[in-house]
């Protein structure tokens, strides 16, 4: 391999998993730093809140992978929903702009969620002709917004994709690293109603996803998840299965919205069951492809 890929959020779960994986493979990686100290060989600066970014990252990349954002999973207030929009907008506004004065022709992987649906679409089998009605809730408005801000690279004749990923399955970050200690402890269970639907997808699965991307001629939209979305339900008893524990302590929605109001809402609560038709009809083949497997692998990070 000897294309170059420059990666932001290469710091973040998702960003130091694809890194691995483009260096095993032989790419050349370039990363984004937002500290301008002891930037080691291939590293870059870049300060999306100043409009500031080295433009030699973007000369001669072949592929830009943008994974930098604000964690979704904090106390929403304010300050901290413009925390999470503006690292995805003003971040995406930034490549995009300094792809176009730098006159690059990379491909654009930008990352957006499936969240862009609205958080109560339920099971859709459509994959990325899913119908929706316009933007639904924060999460979702700040993901149209997000994929507007990429997509402006089309007129330039550059290939987009917007990556649409479910909830990542690993031990050591996101969601399930935030339920594992409850359900260690005996004390997880049914959240909510427990039948929504929740689209998911196994970390090493999406960094392969990412490498499909690189390498494909595909541009629009893509949903980064697995083939078999599950219901709530059915996701508890799987991690209560394989870590042995019982599930009996649900959560009720009510104390979702006490605990953690609109995030809850928007996430744990979310009732977003989606499918990629395009990976499917392109043959992509997940590793896990039942979110038991998925699981089971995750949980395989052992410390």
């Amino acid at each position: 391999m000897d294309k170059t890929i420059l990666v932001s959020g290469s710091s973040g779960m998702i960003g130091k998993a694809l890194c691995m994986k483009l260096e095993a493979e032989g790419f050349e990686v370039r990363k984004l730093k937002r500290s301008s100290v002891d930037l080691g060989t291939n590293e870059f600066f870049w300060n999306p809140k100043e409009s500031e970014i080295d433009i030699l990252a973007i000369e001669g990349a072949d592929c830009v992978v943008h994974l930098a954002g604000e964690p979704i999973a904090q106390n929403w207030n304010q300050k901290s929903k413009k925390a999470i929009s503006d690292s995805r907008i003003l971040g995406t506004r930034l490549l995009v702009e300094s792809m176009k004065l730098a006159e690059s022709k990379a491909k654009f992987i930008s990352s957006s969620g499936i969240n862009f649906y609205g958080a109560k679409i339920g099971l859709h089998t459509d994959g990325e002709d899913a119908i929706i009605n316009g933007a639904d809730g924060f999460l979702s408005e700040v993901c149209h917004e997000w994929e507007a801000e990429a997509k402006s690279l089309v007129e330039s004749g550059n290939s987009v994709i917007c990556l649409r990923t479910g909830v990542v399955l690993n031990k050591k970050g996101g969601a399930l690293a935030r339920m594992l200690p409850a359900f260690q402890l005996a004390l997880g269970g049914v959240i909510g109603s427990g039948k929504q639907w929740m689209s998911w997808i196994e970390l090493d699965d999406l960094v392969k996803v990412i490498l499909w991307s690189i390498n494909s001629d595909y541009s629009g939209p893509l949903n980064a998840v697995a083939p078999s979305p599950v219901q709530n339900k059915d996701f508890v008893k799987a991690l209560g299965r394989i870590l042995k524990r019982p599930t009996v302590l649900p959560m009720p929605e009510f104390l979702v919205d006490v605990l953690f109001g609109a995030m809850g809402r928007e996430t744990v609560l979310a009732d977003i069951g989606v499918i990629s038709c395009v990976l499917k009809d392109a043959g992509f083949e997940w590793n896990c492809s039942t979110v038991e497997s998925a699981l089971k692998k995750a949980l395989d990070y052992a410390e």
